[in-house]
């Protein structure tokens, strides 16, 4: 098993090096020693080898290692860049008053789900409708022990309860901007869409009604497209007493869709606590919480400091 460290900038320039013509010349090999076998033992012998070659990325946080099991570049670099990607999102996890449900709606492969099913006294449900994120993330619930602890759903949240489509960027592990029943992203651009699946929606609200689902206590809405129509679904959760706060991503730039947002949580009875830095895609994270409080403007060496600490001489 590999053990990854925060290495800060280096996560793109690690992932580059895998470069593609290495991999090409590497699977020649594989697919001229397996040649000479019949068909069936040939594709046999080609998917072993893949299998064996399949990645475990240890990642140290303060709460013990977090095992990625990884098979696509794409998913590397939810590893990689574990520490540095989000520090605010860590941070708020790290925050929680525990016992406590936390709900992680457009959880990819599993990053902030099993840092949170890591930390004492977290009860989490993860939302992944994605099929090939949905895959990564359970087998990353597995291997981390958590099934006990985390609970992942391939259901997509939305308005309404409705059958519908995941329109997808691309069909691959740790892939974003895949989008259900719309083809347009947060920033009002068209998707380049790529492949769909078909999907079952609900409500917050109407899913919690009729699987007797109770609130969370922290609601973290990452879905890069459709957080009004989730906002929109969930009228009665956000009121109630029990949730504590919501980390939901906003563009980074002052948007109506911004105001549009900010205008719903405050209406029950949120406030915005804290704004992460900018520079990261054009979005940003926006803590709200139900205590008025002074408005942070996280500077990239706070937010860096805010995260899990490392073991020395891991960073």
């Amino acid at each position: 098993m590999a053990r990854c460290a925060d290495d800060g900038g280096g996560a793109q320039r690690g992932i580059r090096a895998v470069s593609r013509r290495w991999g090409r010349a590497l699977a020649g090999l594989v697919q001229g020693f397996s040649a000479a076998q019949k068909p069936w033992r040939r594709a046999a012998i080609r998917l072993r080898t893949a299998q064996f070659l399949q990645q475990r990325i240890a990642v140290p946080t303060r709460y013990g290692d977090l095992v990625f099991v990884i098979d696509d570049p794409g998913e590397l670099l939810h590893a990689r860049e574990f520490h540095i990607r989000e520090p605010e999102t860590l941070a708020w996890i790290d925050g929680f008053e525990t016992p406590c449900r936390f709900w992680d709606v457009g959880a990819n492969i599993g990053s902030f789900s099993l840092y949170g099913g890591r930390k004492p006294g977290v009860e989490v449900i993860a939302f992944e409708p994605a099929a090939a994120n949905y895959l990564a993330l359970c087998r990353n619930i597995d291997a981390n022990g958590l099934s006990a602890r985390v609970r992942a759903l391939c259901l997509a949240l939305s308005d309404r309860t409705e059958l519908g489509d995941m329109n997808l960027s691309q069909f691959s592990a740790g892939g974003v901007f895949n989008i259900f029943n719309s083809t347009e992203d947060c920033f009002g651009r068209q998707l380049d869409v790529v492949a769909r699946h078909g999907m079952v929606g609900f409500s917050i609200d109407e899913f919690r009604r009729v699987f007797g689902v109770p609130a969370p206590h922290y609601l973290k809405i990452d879905v890069d497209s459709v957080e009004e129509a989730i906002l929109a679904g969930s009228a009665d959760t956000l009121r109630h007493r029990g949730l504590r706060s919501v980390l939901i991503e906003i563009e980074e730039a002052e948007t109506a869709r911004n105001a549009r947002l900010r205008q719903v949580l405050e209406s029950c009875g949120f406030h915005l606590a804290l704004r992460s830095p900018g520079g990261r895609g054009g979005a940003v994270n926006a803590i709200f919480t139900r205590d008025p409080v002074e408005t942070a403007f996280v500077k990239p060496r706070e937010a860096a400091t805010a995260s899990p600490a490392a073991p020395a001489g891991s960073a």
